[in-house]
């Protein structure tokens, strides 16, 4: 059982949606609460890890436009 648990508090109108992807990554469905009636969650901390690296966009290096020659 987890003794230490993660707050996830879903923006307006996301909570089915951040419900099916916390599900998802939790390794047992246990692993994923509802507080507040369900306006948030409580999740194990490796979900919550797995939940940020998931939403973090990839960081793309940046290319220089190339200089037209006229």
């Amino acid at each position: 059982m987890t003794k230490d648990w993660v707050v996830v508090m879903p923006g307006k109108g996301q909570a089915a949606e951040v419900a099916r992807t916390l599900l998802g990554l939790a390794d047992d469905p246990t692993h994923v609460r509802t507080d507040g009636n369900g306006s948030e969650f409580l999740v194990a901390p490796y979900v919550a890890d797995r939940y940020n690296n998931a939403r973090e966009p990839e960081r793309r290096p940046r290319r220089r436009a190339k200089k037209e020659d006229d």
